[in-house]
């Protein structure tokens, strides 16, 4: 059963949160009085001066509530608190002095959807009485407890709730076990940690669970408080309970609970690639829409600088078509590439000479470790750090010559560097080289990484799809790839790491009514230390065919939900002399791909000659050249001249359109685009009466084209 309260361990509404470990009581009132409020206190002593860490959350919208903090209580100050602020505790902790035990407690009001009909706490509580207690009140919930030593002997405080209303829920709770058998219960009971704690010195804890809600969560044990930040960071979390505690060795330890703290995406795609990974290895995803005020789809970590191996050649590929651009270089350019290597390792040995543009396609369609090295002596490494940092590009630091990492210091970049050097191409900053950026690029549709096929994924999407093959051909016809990827592999005795990275463009079409325009994409993913090169690569891959899968759903489904009306008659005709209203219609395809659209004119005087002409717009002119027909086309009026024809013994005309090439405006030929709408007409010759030779217009044809 799902809790249906608001208590910020069940929330999942992406928020801002904190947390401090070890911190002063006025350290904790800033971090409060800017707009924070305490979900859980950690108290902590060092001889006779207290300090205080806990967890925070912005105090703000789903998150937001009136609440209070205490510290130095003695049990009967406890309950008077409650009392006065017609409150219930949601965390109390119970800590040694020398005058005795005292408390420091959180409280919200017992109001609203936080209403508990009956609440309370206990203190001073042996395992013993705890279990009685537990037994003897079914009807009760205990909401956090907490082991600690009076005289040195274990007891156990804790706060509880009436367990009906917006509090029901089933729960567990264990103590003073081993986190292998939290571990397993956690499993057998398909459950969630909502509250961990510590037993110093023996290594064991205690702890509360409810049923699993299906949204992520995590729990860490036994790590440093740098290690705890990473690993709470690096699954998209918020800690819901944070633990510091003295292991069995007298070490200071950092545990948490961590509940997930962004939105579906990006949770999905990095629950994908963390299945994958082990702790230590690091990952990041990002998608953004290239030229949107808010770009970012997902993320994780997309702002840490990592270890991106040949993928950080983009910046390299980007600062020389900045230099051509710009007038300084040219792709036919003669470069020194000096081409000796020591296994992927550049020596500086065997120099040559070729174009910019073989050295860079070379660089980055083929990874070569030679060209990137001649580019980068080209320009001088702090003008490449230097160039893309203009750009946006600021966290890209070129620590050693590409290749040749084992034993040399990290080269570093970001995410949002790949991202911010795409976004200022999309706007234009490379002016006539734009095109090549993209083009020496991977090109390729298996944009995918390890299993993770991304041409496999397009096809299986597609063909699920409701889409027509004429849908399917235009679809694929405006997808554009543009990427670069990365690998590293060191070893050195047992040690090894293996790092993996995939990022660049992605266009998808994305159809409305008859309109289709395109949509742009950074996309990236990376892993740093890994142990395998399969974890590594399978880990990428799927955070890449996660965020591309997302995408291309969006991108069909928009397809799929489109209504156009491609073809439709307008404006109003004069009868010919047959007594009817000429007519003109379209039969064939709207789909400017398939090419296969003929205009056909009916209801026509037999054996009359007859014109197609067109309009981009639409008007009304009676009496078109003296005759008696109704021009509904706009200006500039253009004719095909090739339509010119006869309406034979059936009245009819019959014209099949060049959609790559129908007459222009001021001559020569032009394509139809899709989403363009064109006006058509039939222009015939009829007779009147007896010897009056003139002419007609058939209605209009209004036709949209995809």
């Amino acid at each position: 059963m799902c809790i249906r309260d608001r208590s910020q361990t069940d929330l999942v509404t992406p928020t801002l949160w904190a947390w401090r470990n070890a911190s002063t009581l006025s350290s904790i009132n800033s971090l409060l009085g800017s707009g924070y409020r305490m979900v859980d206190v950690e108290p902590i002593t060092f001889g006779t001066t207290l300090y205080s860490g806990g967890s925070f959350v912005r105090n703000s919208g789903d998150y937001a509530k009136s609440w209070w903090w205490y510290v130095g209580q003695t049990s009967a100050q406890v309950t008077s608190r409650m009392s006065q602020h017609n409150a219930r505790l949601i965390d109390v902790e119970p800590y040694e002095t020398p005058s005795g035990i005292r408390y420091a407690i959180v409280l919200i009001p017992n109001t609203g959807q936080d209403f508990a009909s009956g609440h309370g706490w206990r203190t001073n509580m042996t395992f013993s009485s705890l279990s009685s207690w537990i037994s003897a009140n079914p009807t009760r919930r205990i909401v956090d407890v907490q082991p600690y030593l009076s005289g040195g002997n274990q007891r156990y405080a804790f706060t509880y709730v009436t367990n009906s209303g917006n509090m029901q829920s089933g729960w567990w709770i264990y103590l003073n076990v081993t986190p292998g058998q939290l571990g397993t219960s956690l499993n057998q009971n398909n459950a969630r940690l909502t509250d961990l704690e510590h037993h110093d010195g023996t290594g064991r804890v205690s702890g509360i669970m409810v049923p699993n809600d299906g949204n992520a969560w995590f729990w860490f044990y036994g790590t440093s408080s740098t290690e705890l930040a990473r690993l709470t960071e690096q699954h998209s979390g918020r800690m819901i309970d944070f633990e510091r505690y003295i292991d069995s060795g007298g070490l200071t330890k950092y545990s948490a609970v961590v509940r997930r703290n962004d939105n579906d995406l990006a949770v999905d795609a990095n629950l994908a690639m963390r299945n994958r990974l082990p702790l230590g290895a690091s990952s990041g995803l990002l998608l953004r829409e290239i030229g949107a005020a808010s770009g970012t789809l997902a993320g994780t970590l997309e702002t840490r600088t990592f270890e991106p191996a040949s993928l950080i050649k983009t910046a390299h590929h980007f600062v020389a078509c900045d230099r051509v651009a710009q007038g300084f270089d040219s792709f036919g350019a003669a470069v020194t590439e000096r081409t000796g290597l020591n296994g992927s390792c550049p020596t500086g040995s065997n120099p040559t000479s070729r174009p910019l543009r073989n050295v860079l396609r070379s660089m980055m369609e083929s990874s070569s470790n030679t060209a990137t090295e001649a580019i980068r002596a080209r320009y001088g490494t702090a003008f490449l750090e230097a160039r893309a940092g203009a750009f946006g590009a600021s966290g890209l630091d070129l620590n050693h010559t590409v290749g040749c990492l084992c034993g040399q210091p990290r080269n570093e970049i970001r995410l949002w560097d790949l991202a911010a050097l795409h976004d200022a191409v999309a706007d234009g900053v490379l002016g006539s080289a734009t095109d090549e950026f993209y083009d020496y690029m991977i090109n390729g549709s298996n944009f995918g990484m390890g299993s993770f096929n991304t041409t496999t994924i397009l096809n299986a999407e597609l063909n699920a799809s409701s889409l027509t093959t004429e849908e399917i051909n235009t679809f694929r016809s405006r997808l554009k790839y543009a990427f670069k990827g990365g690998s590293y592999t060191c070893i050195s005795g047992s040690h090894r790491e293996d790092h993996r990275s995939r990022g660049g463009y992605l266009r998808l079409p994305f159809r409305s009514g008859c309109t289709i325009s395109e949509r742009e994409y950074f996309l990236g993913a990376w892993v740093n230390d890994a142990q395998t090169n399969a974890s590594a690569n399978e880990a990428t891959g799927a955070g890449i065919a996660t965020l591309f899968r997302e995408r291309l759903r969006a991108a069909i489904t928009s397809f799929e939900n489109a209504s156009c009306s491609h073809f439709s008659s307008y404006c109003s005709a004069v009868p010919n002399s047959t007594g009817a209203l000429g007519l003109c219609s379209a039969t064939g395809s709207p789909f400017v791909l398939s090419n296969n659209l003929t205009i056909r004119g009916s209801n026509l005087p037999q054996n009359v000659f007859g014109l197609l002409i067109y309009s981009s717009s639409t008007g009304f002119t009676p009496g078109l050249g003296g005759g008696v027909g109704n021009l509904c086309l706009g200006s500039p009026l253009v004719r095909f001249n090739s339509s010119i024809q006869s309406s034979g013994a059936t009245g009819r005309f019959g014209h099949a359109l060049n959609l790559g090439a129908i007459p222009g405006v001021i001559g020569g030929t032009r394509p139809v685009v899709s989403g363009e709408t064109l006006y058509f007409q039939w222009w015939h010759r009829d007779v009147t009466g007896p010897g009056q030779a003139t002419s007609n217009l058939t209605r209009g044809l209004r036709a949209t084209f995809i």
